[in-house]
């Protein structure tokens, strides 16, 4: 057999247990610091032990978030050969051993078992742009959650500190109407000059006037506290810096999908727009790499759970939520926007029959995300537009 390295990877460091064959061990077990003094050090051990065995030596290791990235990036780099593996499954086998024994020694082993019992499948390496598109998605979508709980804070603060604001602008949220408020709370007068310095795109001298009287007819509320405003004050600053993170984040997201053709034909299907469409290419990366769309639907936890015992068969079950929770999250989203005003017209009479059946919202919504997925992948393995 071939020697078989073992890496269970934690933040900052691995240890790695390397095999010869099933069950010889060779030698003691190896700490490695995710330095690159430590990722230089790993790959001369690697080389010992070619050397020694005479094969090429296979790392085993579980894809651990992002702690596993950057030893995986070393390892392509200098060509050792590795597999990352689903943790699902590493987990499973290790529930399998009488013993319970939780060490980093322990876990390297199982995952180099794993290997030489058959359990794990070759490595596919992961397209950059894609990674690089999930990684934008990803910090998209946490600030904006961020922006969202900021957005109502800052309204309960102003209907404290100042509501009779609401009046002045339309848009409480909008770049101009933040910063007249920021300077008004904290002073400055406010002059025709002061607004027009505020203001993001151009504005005729009648508008200004109007919003300088509106501005002047109104006076914050009395019982505010000094606390208060300066509350207010800080979560307005918080907000325009989450607009400008957010539109620099939406520039880099454009420019990098404008090279990857799968966002393209995402497009295609109704109710699926520019951030639906990266969303669900950055989560399900290549397509390919799933065999059948059951798979897939499997990956993002929209298969039901399925429970028999003896003569009984559960007729009510859930899904296993057991996959990628973002790809589900975008998968509710493109089906409800499907809905709205009856778009995408499949999805519709999908869930007009599943309605017909009795089915709860939720349910039918969640079933319409399963066929919308099952769209999806032909959509990405065939290269073609949704066809209505």
């Amino acid at each position: 057999m071939e020697p078989v390295v073992g890496l269970d990877v934690s933040k900052g460091m691995s240890v790695a247990q390397a095999f010869t064959s099933r069950n010889e061990v060779a030698g003691k077990s190896k700490n490695i610091v995710h330095t690159e003094e430590g990722f230089e050090e790993f790959g001369e051990w690697i080389r010992e032990l070619r050397l020694k065995t005479g094969k090429e030596p296979v790392v085993v290791l579980e894809a651990t978030g992002h702690y596993h990235r950057g030893l995986v990036a070393y390892m392509e780099r200098s060509g050792v050969c590795h597999m990352v593996i689903n943790p699902l499954q590493s987990k499973r086998a290790k529930g399998s051993q009488l013993r319970k024994v939780k060490t980093d020694t322990a876990d390297a082993w199982h995952l180099a078992e794993m290997y030489y019992r058959g359990d794990v499948k070759p490595h596919r390496n992961g397209d950059k742009q894609l990674l690089e598109l999930q990684h934008l998605t990803r910090q998209h979508e946490f600030i904006t959650a961020m922006y969202v709980q900021a957005k109502l804070n800052m309204r309960a603060l102003l209907d404290q500190v100042f509501p009779a604001f609401e009046g002045v602008s339309y848009d409480l949220y909008s770049p101009t109407a933040m910063r007249v408020l920021q300077q008004y709370l904290s002073g400055v007068v406010i002059t025709e000059e002061t607004i027009l310095e505020t203001v993001q795109r151009s504005h005729g001298q009648t508008w200004v006037r109007e919003k300088l009287a509106q501005l002047q007819s109104v006076t914050p509320s009395q019982g505010r506290s000094s606390a208060q405003t300066i509350a207010l004050q800080s979560m307005l600053g918080l907000l325009l810096a989450f607009q400008e993170q957010l539109g620099h984040l939406e520039q880099q997201i454009e420019e990098t999908v404008a090279v990857i053709p799968e966002v393209a034909l995402l497009k295609t299907i109704p109710g699926v727009g520019d951030k639906l469409a990266a969303t669900l290419v950055a989560e399900i990366g290549d397509a390919t790499q799933f065999g059948h769309a059951k798979q897939l639907v499997a990956y993002a936890g929209l298969d039901p759970s399925v429970f028999s015992s003896g003569k009984f068969t559960a007729t009510s079950s859930k899904i296993t939520k057991r996959g990628s929770k973002r790809l589900r999250r975008a998968l509710y989203l493109a089906v409800q926007c499907g809905l709205r005003k009856g778009k995408n017209e499949r999805i519709k009479a999908y869930y007009d029959k599943k309605k017909k059946e009795g089915k709860p919202y939720k349910v039918a919504v969640i079933a319409c995300a399963n066929k919308l997925l099952h769209h999806v992948y032909a959509i990405l393995t065939r290269g073609e537009p949704y066809h209505t």
